[in-house]
C-alpha cells in the first residue's frame, strides 16, 4: 500500500528513542522519555537554561492523574518518571504539567505523595482480601476528594485505575 501524501505529511521528521537534545534561539531543550508513565509514549522536557521542566501528562497538577493502563501506562511507572523529574527541579524550577495550573517543585512532591499514599491505602484493602466493590464502598481516597478529584478522574475512577493496577497481572 503507498502512502499519500497527506498521510507522509503527519509523519514526523524527527524520533528517537531514549533523548534528544535540541538548540532553539539560544536554549537547550533536553527531550526524555519517561517509560510506562501515563502511557508508554511519555517524554518530558528539560530548559536547563531558563530552569523550566514541561511534564507533560506527567504532572496533573492539584488533580487525579490520567494513568492508562491499557496504552502502558503504570502507576509505578508514573511515580518513578515523576521522581525523576523531582531529581532534576530545585526550588526555583517552573514546572509546566499537562493539566492544571503552573506548578513547582512542592506541587511536584505533593502529587507524589498523594499517589504514594493512594496506592498504599488501596494496597492495605486488597491485601485484606476486599472485593472491588467493598475498597469502592469503603473510599479509601476521601481524604483527597476536595481537591484532587475533577471531571475526568474522580475519585471512584482513581481508586478503579488503582485497583486495577495492583490486581492485574
Amino acid at each position: 500500500m503507498v502512502a499519500t501524501e497527506a498521510e507522509r505529511d503527519a509523519l514526523p521528521e524527527l524520533t528517537y528513542t531514549d533523548e534528544v537534545t535540541f538548540h532553539l534561539n539560544g536554549h537547550t531543550a533536553h527531550v526524555f522519555h519517561v517509560a510506562n508513565a501515563h502511557t508508554d509514549g511519555d517524554s518530558v522536557i528539560r530548559f536547563p537554561e531558563v530552569n523550566v521542566i514541561h511534564t507533560g501528562d506527567v504532572l496533573f497538577n492539584q488533580m487525579f492523574p490520567f494513568i492508562d493502563l491499557d496504552r502502558g501506562g503504570s502507576v509505578a511507572g508514573f511515580i518513578a518518571a515523576q521522581q525523576l523529574i523531582l531529581s532534576l527541579a530545585d526550588d526555583d524550577t517552573q514546572i509546566i504539567p499537562g493539566h492544571g495550573a503552573l506548578a513547582d517543585k512542592a506541587d511536584l512532591q505533593a502529587s507524589i505523595d498523594m499517589l504514594v499514599d493512594a496506592q498504599a491505602r488501596v494496597k492495605a484493602l486488597v491485601d485484606a482480601g476486599k472485593s472491588k466493590d467493598e475498597i469502592l464502598a469503603s473510599n479509601p481516597l476521601a481524604d483527597y476528594h476536595d481537591v484532587w478529584n475533577w471531571d475526568f478522574i474522580s475519585t471512584e475512577r482513581m481508586t478503579e485505575t488503582l485497583y486495577r493496577s495492583l490486581t492485574s497481572p
